[in-house]
């Protein structure tokens, strides 16, 4: 498999074909993590949709108390995850499963579950000519919400009971996301911005806050 290198802040992962490139906004999730409250104690995370591997193997390199189970649907993403978290020293810490959203694991719980789904619509791919991803991890169903409204339907019954859901999305999708939680019985914390000032990750609560 040949690889492209690619450097995040404080470690490199290699980039293999047709999986989706991450993007610099990966730290976000250790920041919103932190300021959770999860510095001392041990934790669980699920990640869904882990592509190379890059957010979890970075919450491993921050969180040495974190258990991660990563998933993806991907067998090429899998691989690739696999031997970045080995090339970063963390594969003993990182569970990678096959399994579309949820629909292939068992009913264990988790403290975090975190998130970066295809997210754009494919009205709108004119726009997106210039990324080489593979186009199920841009691009999504019902105006681009269709994976993360899945997401949300189901990720209450893998939730414990004072955890939370961190989602990537587009910035205009900020209001519909936030009125479909509270059908599916998840509290809006709130929504944090990226480098550009536009809404891009949303936080849940599985209980009042």
């Amino acid at each position: 498999m040949k690889y492209k290198n690619k450097e995040f802040d404080k470690f490199n992962i290699n980039l293999g074909r047709n999986v989706f490139i991450p993007r610099d906004n990966i730290f976000m999730y250790q920041k919103i993590i932190k300021r959770l409250g999860t510095d001392e104690r041990n934790f669980n995370l699920l990640e869904l949709g882990t592509g190379t591997g890059a957010i979890s193997i970075s919450l491993a390199k921050s969180f040495k108390n974190a258990e991660i189970v990563a998933t993806d649907i991907s067998n090429s993403a899998l691989k690739n995850a696999k031997e970045n978290a080995k090339i970063n020293k963390v594969d003993n810490r990182i569970n990678f499963k096959k399994s579309d959203w949820f629909y292939n694991l068992n009913e264990e719980k988790y403290d975090y579950i975190v998130s970066n789904p295809p997210y754009l619509s494919k009205e709108n791919s004119q726009y997106y000519q210039n990324l080489s991803d593979p186009e199920n991890s841009l691009y999504s169903k019902k105006r681009g919400v269709h994976d993360i409204f899945e997401i949300m339907k189901n990720c209450r019954k893998f939730m414990k009971k004072k955890s939370f859901l961190i989602i990537e999305h587009s910035h205009n999708q900020t209001l519909e996301i936030k009125s479909f939680s509270f059908l599916k019985g998840l509290n809006f914390i709130n929504v944090e911005k990226d480098e550009l000032g536009f809404n891009r990750i949303s936080i849940f609560s599985n209980f009042i806050k």
